[in-house]
């Protein structure tokens, strides 16, 4: 897994952006500055790439973040060589990222 923290647009919020191999997704998470603790759940304010797949680009990262942060071209190049350098799921990957795929509550 990769994790980067990059600047924020208001100095009240820390961004930390990655790539997270065994999900197959990009993540941002923004947390407050005013809570002691930015470990603290009370802290995040946004946290995107949850789901499996969930943002498969740097666009869609882009996007998600845009109310908080603007991806550097560093980052945005170091997150495009993480995602491609990540080795193939193993059998038993492919069968866990397919169960989390089915255990995902549907709408409706």
């Amino acid at each position: 897994m990769s994790r980067y923290t990059i600047p924020a647009q208001d100095p009240y919020y820390k961004v930390i952006v990655g790539w997270d191999p065994p999900m197959q997704t990009l993540f941002g998470q923004v947390f407050t500055t005013t809570v002691a603790d930015t470990d603290d759940d009370t802290a995040c304010v946004l946290w995107v790439g949850l789901e499996v797949q969930a943002l498969t680009t740097v666009a869609a990262l882009q996007d998600a973040l845009q109310a908080y942060a603007t991806l550097p071209a560093a980052v945005v190049a170091q997150l495009e060589h993480d995602q491609a350098s990540t080795s193939p799921p193993s059998a038993l990957q492919v069968r866990l990222l397919q169960w989390l795929r089915e255990a995902r509550p549907q709408p409706g």
